[in-house]
């Protein structure tokens, strides 16, 4: 039986979903502040937490640090009546495994819950099958959207470590299951660590297995994601929160391919292939001292770049219909499209949430439609409003007719734009622009361009 903690101050909500729950063969308890619900996570092996983002003694920052500190395995919702998609990305890169927003429909809920807990079973022990959910995956369009595919097709079948680099949301754990099914190794495991969402003391546990008594909390034997991954993928997500000394500890296990559970004193040889992933400048960390360079030349032996969706606008209507499909399906719902005002919307937009803000606003509008279609009123108010803050923030007078500023804006534009497309490697920026870097370093330092 799943067991849900809620967490939250109103107590019509708790009520409704406690009971909403509980017919749908639930364990359900709640909590009415922070402390309370973490004092009831120290006692009961939750499955999934329901945590609204606005408690009386927290916010959601600090729940979720706190809950995956006690039980990196729990599933975190976060329930909120802001929508903010700059909080949504932020909370997601803590581990959170959903961001809804108010008013609550509990059929949302429930889905959002199976869902969370089909990760859970993926992520920690549950072998990949050789056949793909039908809704699992699709491809864009988009020319760099081909050229990323083609680039999947060829190392896919390879035993190479790969490094996936891209935003928030922009899909990285599906790039890495399309190499997985690419593979050899596709009727084996793929397992996914998210390295971000485990603390530096528990980090070495999930990656390596522990022995019973080697350290507080540790009843019984585990093992590892490279044990649980024998024989096929290990995905590491966001590679670059792991601590120094565990870099150096993956980097030995990179190079013997044997393991040593903490507290145990026999190596564990393991067939592993390991895809790695980031939203962070690893080059930049590297010169920082912030991550081991050898580490970082051995994970990138092939390295696979995902453009932002702002720039793929040819890739937002497939994708909407994609994730329009998967909510009908989710929701029993018979939604046919969306009206040409709504589809125009989503183009507006820049999704900084990528292909994960994208599903969302799609599911909830799919909740929302009244007629068969979705139409503009369904999608949140808030959408594409900061299309005119970004197109103004270059420091440009957009009412001048003068030739060099009409230039330099221009260039500005262009800079940054290639800046993000090359997650801020100047050398590809550079190639994307068609000029020499040192063109680049005179363009950036006189317009003022942070880099």
């Amino acid at each position: 039986m799943i067991k849900v903690l809620i967490a939250d101050d109103d107590v019509d909500i708790c009520y409704l979903l406690s009971d909403f729950l509980r017919s749908n063969n639930m364990q359900v308890e709640t909590a009415f502040n922070g402390a309370s619900a973490l004092e009831k996570l120290k006692k009961v092996n939750y499955d999934v937490v329901l945590c609204d983002f606005r408690l009386p003694d927290s916010d959601g920052f600090e729940m979720t640090e706190k809950i995956k500190a006690i039980n990196p395995a729990i599933q975190v919702i976060i329930i909120t009546g802001y929508s903010d998609v700059k909080v949504a990305v932020k909370v997601m890169k803590l581990g959170v495994f959903e961001y809804v927003t108010k008013p609550i429909y509990p059929e949302e809920i429930l889905h959002s819950i199976k869902q969370a807990m089909e990760k859970k079973g993926v992520s920690s022990k549950t072998p990949a099958s050789s056949t793909p959910d039908k809704f699992e995956f699709v491809q864009g369009e988009d020319q760099r959207s081909e050229q990323l595919m083609n680039l999947v097709k060829l190392v896919g079948p390879t035993d190479m470590t790969c490094l996936i680099c891209g935003e928030s949301g922009t899909g990285k754990e599906y790039v890495a299951k399309k190499l997985h099914y690419a593979s050899p190794r596709k009727q084996q495991p793929f397992v996914a660590l998210d390295c971000g969402a485990i603390p530096a003391d528990l980090a070495s546990s999930e990656l390596f297995g522990h022995v019973k008594g080697s350290f507080t909390g540790a009843v019984g034997n585990k093992k590892g994601h490279f044990e649980l991954a024998n024989g096929g993928t290990l995905f590491l997500d966001e590679i670059g929160n792991l601590s120094y000394d565990n870099q150096m500890k993956l980097l030995r296990v990179l190079q013997e391919r044997v393991i040593k559970r903490v507290g145990g004193a026999k190596d564990i040889p393991v067939d592993v292939r390991i895809i790695a992933a980031t939203n962070e400048n690893l080059e930049l960390a590297t010169r920082k001292g912030a991550f081991r360079e050898d580490l970082y030349h051995r994970i990138n032996e092939f390295k696979l770049e995902i453009t932002p969706l702002r720039y793929r606008k040819a890739d937002i209507e497939i994708f909407a219909k994609h994730f329009m499909q998967k909510a009908n399906a989710q929701l029993n719902r018979n939604i046919k499209g969306f009206s040409p005002e709504a589809m125009n919307k989503l183009k507006q937009h820049q999704w900084p949430g990528n292909l994960r803000e994208l599903q969302n606003v799609v599911k909830r509008a799919i909740l929302m439609a009244e007629t068969d279609w979705v139409e503009l009123q369904n999608l949140p108010a808030e959408l594409g409003e900061e299309v005119l803050h970004e197109a103004n923030t270059d420091g440009f007078d957009e009412n001048t007719l003068d030739l060099k500023v009409l230039v330099g804006r221009t260039e500005t534009r262009a800079i940054r734009k290639a800046l993000n497309m090359s997650n801020h490697n100047k050398s590809k920026t550079a190639e994307l622009l068609g000029v020499d870097r040192k063109t680049l370093y005179n363009k950036l330092k006189q317009y003022n361009i942070p880099h």
